[in-house]
C-alpha cells in the first residue's frame, strides 16, 4: 500500500535502505533488476567521460560506483546507508575507490574546496528529504565546469507507474514523500521505502539556483511500461 506524505526525515529513509540493502545486491548482481543493469548503469557510463577525480552520490552498494572507477583515477562513493557501504566495500571495493558512509550534504560540509571533476548519482536525488540540499551539496564538491550524470524517476509517468497517480492527495505541482513497499518489474516485496515526487519545474528551478546548466536529457523506458520510467539528466558546474 502507498501513502503520501509532506516529509520525512533523512535518518528514517536511510534505516528503510539498510534494511533493504542486501536485497538491493542481490537483485542487481543477479541480473534481476533489468532496469538498473541495463537502462540506467548504461546510460549513466555512456556520458561519463575519462576524469581524474570522480564521486558516485548515493552509491548504495557500490556496484555502480565501481563499474564507474574505470573511467576516473580515484573514486568516492558516498550513501548515508551504512548496510550499503559495507557490503560496498566488501563486494565493490577496489585500489582506486574509497567509500563513506555519510550523506552528500555533510561530505560537502566537510570539505573547503571542490574536489572531483566529474559525479554520477544514479535514483539518489529523490530519495533526498531536502532537494535543494542535495544538489547545492553537489554542485559544491563539482570543480567548474565538472558534469553531474544523475538518473531520476520521470516525474510525469513514475506515479503512474507505481500507482498513486490517482491517490486523492496527489497533485502533480506539490512534493510529497511516497513510502510504499519495494518493487522492481520481477520482484515484489514487503520492504518499506521512500521516494519523493517533485514537479521538472522544481527540478529544473533548482538546477539553475544552485549553479547548474543543462547540459542534455533523456527520457528512459525499460521493460513493461509504455511511458518513459526515468530520466537521464547530466548537468554542468558553473
Amino acid at each position: 500500500m502507498i501513502s503520501l506524505k509532506r516529509s520525512k526525515s533523512l535518518s528514517r529513509i536511510t534505516r528503510e535502505w539498510d534494511a533493504i540493502a542486501a536485497l538491493r545486491e542481490r537483485q542487481i548482481a543477479t541480473g534481476r533488476d533489468h532496469s538498473a543493469n541495463f537502462v540506467l548503469a548504461p546510460a549513466i557510463l555512456g556520458e561519463l567521460k575519462d576524469v581524474e577525480c570522480l564521486v558516485d552520490i548515493g552509491c548504495g552498494t557500490g556496484w555502480l560506483t565501481s563499474r564507474a572507477a574505470f573511467s576516473a583515477r580515484a573514486t568516492v562513493g558516498i550513501d548515508p546507508s551504512r548496510e550499503s557501504i559495507a557490503i560496498a566495500e566488501v563486494e565493490h571495493g577496489g585500489d582506486s575507490i574509497i567509500y563513506s558512509a555519510e550523506s552528500v550534504e555533510n561530505y560537502a560540509r566537510r570539505r573547503s574546496r571542490p574536489k572531483f571533476d566529474a559525479a554520477i548519482s544514479n535514483m539518489a536525488a529523490s530519495s533526498a528529504p531536502d532537494l535543494e540540499g542535495f544538489f547545492a551539496a553537489s554542485r559544491r564538491i563539482l570543480r567548474i565546469d565538472g558534469s553531474l550524470i544523475l538518473t531520476i524517476p520521470h516525474p510525469c509517468f513514475w506515479p503512474l507507474y507505481w500507482g498513486y497517480a490517482s491517490n486523492p492527495k496527489f497533485s502533480y505541482e506539490r512534493s510529497f514523500a511516497v513510502e510504499g513497499e519495494f518493487k522492481i518489474r520481477k520482484q515484489a516485496t514487503d520492504m518499506l521505502t521512500t521516494h519523493f515526487h517533485h514537479s521538472l519545474e522544481r527540478y529544473f528551478s533548482i538546477f539553475g539556483k544552485v549553479g547548474f546548466s543543462v547540459d542534455s536529457l533523456r527520457e528512459l523506458y525499460g521493460r513493461g511500461f509504455a511511458f518513459p520510467r526515468f530520466m537521464l539528466i547530466v548537468l554542468r558546474a558553473v
